[in-house]
């Protein structure tokens, strides 16, 4: 999966302008971590693995603790975008990642135009 990092990296780099953070921690009390995020907009991708083969994200530790993180992230203001492995570098997902980081930097631009 290593190879996916820096492409999805570049990917982002060159059509949505914002640098990706692989790994990133987002949570300052807990270790939790996203796959790959981009920090300045607040938009996260978690690659969901084992979907189909009864795999950590689908049974129901592994996925109650998914919903604690993910609940946790979209208190803290995070877009947590979820996929699998194989759509990870997809045309649909980037466009995705794209729209969202579009959407977030709107929503913090607007924020900032109403401090006082």
């Amino acid at each position: 999966m290593e190879t996916n990092f820096s492409l999805i990296e570049r990917l982002v780099w060159k059509y949505a302008g914002e640098r990706v953070m692989a790994e990133y921690r987002f949570h300052p009390a807990r270790e939790w971590r996203f796959d790959f995020a981009i920090p300045e907009r607040h938009v996260a991708i978690e690659v969901e693995g084992g979907a189909f083969i009864g795999g950590r994200h689908v049974r129901t530790d592994g996925y109650l603790r998914d919903m604690e993180k993910y609940n946790e992230a979209a208190a803290a203001g995070w877009l947590v975008l979820r996929v699998l492995p194989s759509e990870l570098l997809s045309t649909a997902t980037l466009r995705l990642i794209v729209r969202a980081c579009n959407k977030k930097e709107r929503q913090l631009s607007q924020a900032a135009s109403l401090k006082p």
